[in-house]
């Protein structure tokens, strides 16, 4: 890995000093890349709302399909798919189901890091991050607008 400009810590001072590093990383704001094995094992401490911030704005892409039964919603890029007779019932069970896909990605991630799923890693994490109404904001799903009635129509 090249020389970071992010501060590094060896992990045993680290291991000692944690109370201190999480003070400085929570309270100071301060990213810390944690090393061992002079420097071939790294990770990184960030706060997680810090961390939501430069993940930036994310929007899903979501394809709609309406039809006697109801909608489905789904993403294409993650295969992920929700069901409803309605709009809103399409859009509790597609979270339901992204919130699902995201606890398995990151409680087995060599599972999924190892395949093309792993490209899936920012938008997941930004999403596992997120408050539930950015959640479904990250779907950029907005309610059709009832028709209106021409008025003066003969």
């Amino acid at each position: 890995m090249a020389t970071s400009s992010v501060p590094t810590i060896d992990f045993s001072p680290a291991k000692s000093q944690l109370s201190d590093v999480m003070t400085q990383v929570f309270h100071g704001h301060q990213l810390r890349i944690v090393s061992r094995h002079h420097g071939k094992e790294q990770m990184l401490l960030v706060r997680p709302d810090d961390l939501l911030a430069m993940l930036g704005e994310h929007r899903l892409d979501v394809l709609a399909v309406y039809d006697v039964d109801g909608v489905t919603l789904r993403i294409p890029d993650m295969g992920v798919l929700g069901f409803g007779e309605t709009l809103d019932e399409a859009i509790d069970d597609l979270l339901f189901q992204l919130r699902a896909y995201a606890t398995r990605f990151f409680r087995e991630p060599t599972r999924f890091m190892a395949t093309s799923r792993g490209a899936h890693a920012a938008a997941l994490l930004r999403f596992a991050l997120a408050e539930e109404d950015e959640q479904q904001r990250m779907l950029g799903i907005e309610q059709p607008e009832p028709e209106v009635a021409a008025v003066g129509a003969r």
